[in-house]
């Protein structure tokens, strides 16, 4: 199961307190103590190979997934496939889905830096993603995606034209002019509207916005009451988020720890999803989103499952709504039924949300993402793919499901559910100007031939990328980190980089982080440099932090 968090500075401040156990007792700081006392035994530097290959630049590709024109809504399909190619310059590739060679080929000489894969809802599931994310790592040598992708999917071939008209509109004329706003479940008291409830990076972009915090259940009986009165006022928002736990067809409303109670589970059936017949699990559905004109706002979702469109696997974290199983089992949804076809139908004119399990927390990151670098929202989904990839040293092990086969269970569960992550919208969109981020900075010095220093610096306080949530160093799960491009600051023909980092407080003070990652990589013709050195939490969190990053290339 996994926790779903709201994204301002002081709301994803409370939910990391309950979440990664900030208060430290006697024991556990002397647990941190040992952990730094570890560090000191770690590798002072890291010495990585750069790339030989350097890819040209690649541009757009559509991609029709499985798409037969024989069909009348396959034939749509093809149709707005053919005419977002156009747009952006480019050739439909056909695609049977089970063949990845296909896509190889075409892409041998340039990988495309931007692909959408235009997809029939029920032909898109988990499986199929994982795929396409473990594929686009595959194309060179470095460890991270080789193009950042998106799905065009929706209800039906009128619904998918529409999603199109939305997003050429916003092409052109940019996001709506509304609020930022931001719905998510809480559990600390009666349900209400919160003010400026919106992040600091936002604001600094020149955002204003609200929160609706909706209170579970148990401690708010009329919370079905706040959400008919409070989701009509989202419609014109410019961005919207989503969080709460749930499962692909609704937003929980009750105590999520009924998950943890296999006295109030019972044996999954189809019919039997969704079953509450004394009115124990109210749920925000999907019918309840399809009713909104929403305008045309890039949608965010923390919602576990919130991306499945007819094809969903049952697993352990949705047992309170989908029932129990014993080996892997689908559900198919209905489309009326799918929280992600209701965003579509609502109006949103991207959604990035999971397709499976994940943790909410991911919000913050990729918001904060796609504000700070004026990123595309493919680049905003990628980061998280990065990340992920990072953490993994490359080798991501994703598990692809089977019915009626056991479960696998060899994947990082954090990492699997980073990957889980989807974007449903264009790639190429790029909805937010660069906004300079009012607490953290990065600044690159050159040494000499060959030697520069990279200096980022956190102010004191919450930083949504500090907590490593992808990472596997328990004793050291706080980090400081960057990605920057470095073609300015080598030789084309260096082909070894050697990295240490020193880190202090703003006093001066040293703090213990070590070096723990310095990955080189290829992206459409630059070189990038993602670095991160992580330190026990106890000692270090919401310090003002300044790690000066020493790289030498050969």
């Amino acid at each position: 199961m996994f926790l779903e968090a709201g994204s301002t500075s002081e709301w994803s401040r409370r939910f990391l307190v309950l979440l990664v156990f900030i208060g430290l007792s006697a024991g556990e700081r002397a647990a941190a103590s040992a952990a730094i006392q570890a560090q000191e035994d770690e590798p002072e530097q890291i010495t990585r190979s750069l790339p030989p290959e350097i890819q040209p630049a690649g541009g757009y590709a559509v991609v029709a997934v499985d798409l037969e024109p024989i069909d009348p809504t396959g034939r749509i399909f093809l149709e707005v496939a053919r005419d977002v190619a156009k747009h952006h310059r480019t050739k439909v590739i056909e695609w049977r889905s089970e063949d990845p060679t296909t896509l190889r080929e075409r892409w041998v000489e340039a990988v495309p830096q931007s692909v959408l894969f235009v997809i029939r809802p029920e032909s898109l599931d988990v499986n199929l993603h994982r795929r396409i994310l473990l594929f686009s790592r595959a194309l060179d040598s470095d460890p991270f995606p080789d193009f950042a992708f998106g799905y065009f999917t929706a209800r039906d071939g009128e619904a998918l034209k529409k999603l199109w008209a939305r997003t050429l509109k916003t092409h052109a004329q940019g996001l709506p002019k509304g609020p930022w706003l931001q719905t998510f479940v809480t559990s600390g008291g009666s349900s209400m509207v919160y003010e400026n409830f919106i992040p600091e990076l936002a604001l600094a972009a020149g955002f204003r916005g609200r929160g609706y915090g909706v209170s579970i259940l148990e401690k708010d009986p009329d919370c079905l009451k706040f959400v008919e009165e409070s989701l009509p006022k989202l419609e014109g928002a410019a961005v919207l988020e989503l969080a709460g736990n749930g499962d692909p067809q609704g937003i929980w409303l009750f105590d999520d720890h009924r998950n943890l109670d296999p006295s109030r589970h019972w044996k999954f059936s189809p019919d039997k999803v969704g079953h509450d017949p004394e009115g124990q699990m109210p749920r925000i559905t999907a019918e309840r989103f399809a009713a909104l004109d929403l305008g045309r706002p890039v949608v965010w979702s923390g919602t576990c499952h919130s991306a499945a469109t007819h094809r969903v696997f049952v697993e352990g974290d949705i047992v309170s709504t989908f029932g129990v199983t014993q080996e892997t089992t689908v559900y198919e949804l209905a489309p009326d039924e799918s929280l992600c076809l209701a965003m579509l139908d609502a109006g949103a004119v991207a959604y990035l949300a999971p397709i499976a399990a994940n943790h909410g927390y991911t919000l913050l990151r990729e918001t904060e993402f796609a504000l700070q670098y004026g990123a595309s929202l493919g680049e905003t989904i990628k980061s998280t793919y990065d990340d992920v990839f990072q953490a993994a040293s490359g080798n991501l092990v994703l598990d692809l499901q089977e019915a009626g086969r056991p479960r696998h269970d060899t994947e990082h569960v954090m990492q699997g559910g980073g990957a889980n992550r989807v974007l449903i919208g264009d790639p190429a969109l790029r909805p937010f100007e660069r906004t300079d981020h009012p607490t953290e900075q990065v600044d690159t010095k050159k040494n000499g031939e060959g030697c520069f220093e990279v200096s980022v610096t956190w102010k004191k306080g919450f930083h949504p990328a500090a907590w490593d949530m992808f990472g596997t160093r328990r004793e050291q799960d706080w980090r400081i980190c960057t990605r920057l491009c470095i073609d300015v600051l080598i030789p084309k023909d260096r082909r070894t980089l050697t990295v240490s980092v020193q880190v202090a407080d703003e006093a001066g003070e040293t703090l213990p982080y070590v070096i723990t990652h310095a990955e080189p990589e290829i992206y459409h013709g630059l070189r990038y440099l993602h670095l991160q050195a992580n330190a026990n939490r106890g000692a270090v969190q919401d310090r003002a932090v300044v790690a000066v990053f020493s790289v030498t290339v050969e």
